[in-house]
């Protein structure tokens, strides 16, 4: 369960930052790494975490804030998830840390949570998820995507 919730904010932090448009330097701006600091899980069925996010920004500063949404396996709602504010410095390459958490939706059971995690796979997992992307200067944006395919994120298509 821990090894998903890394796999999918770290592609969707990847789409959030490739999907800001606008200026070109940002399509350079990379997640070198992800991994999982600590977690714990709170009660039977919310699980929080630290994941230490590798980050190569060649350009500006910028930080994403209420980053949030719906995992679906199969099309239905598995989990919700959400991530704390996360800064990023300007023309640095450093690992920070981002807590999160994510809870099973009412329909899913730990036992069938647990089941689908041994899989190992992000197939058949999609996600509707939105955050707020702001500049040092105050401009920003919300993004809001729609059915991601972490599977095909989590390749690179």
């Amino acid at each position: 369960m821990k090894k998903h919730l890394s796999h999918i904010l770290l592609t969707l932090l990847a789409a959030f930052l490739c999907s800001c448009g606008g200026v070109e330097k940002v399509k350079d701006i990379k997640v070198t790494s992800v991994g999982v600091e600590s977690y714990s899980f709170s009660g039977l069925r919310t699980i929080n975490a630290v994941l230490a996010l590798g980050i190569d920004n060649p350009t500006f500063a910028f930080k994403v804030t209420g980053l949030n949404g719906i995992l679906k396996y199969k099309g239905e709602d598995f989990a919700f998830y959400s991530a704390d504010t996360i800064k990023v410095d300007k023309k640095c390459s450093k690992v920070y840390d981002l807590p999160c958490s994510a809870t099973l939706s009412d329909g899913v059971s730990l036992k069938k949570a647990l089941q689908i995690a041994q899989g190992n796979s992000l197939e058949g997992f999609t996600t509707d998820v939105e955050a707020k992307v702001k500049l040092k200067s105050g401009a920003g944006t919300t993004l809001k995507f729609k059915d991601l395919d972490l599977q095909k994120m989590a390749e690179g298509k």
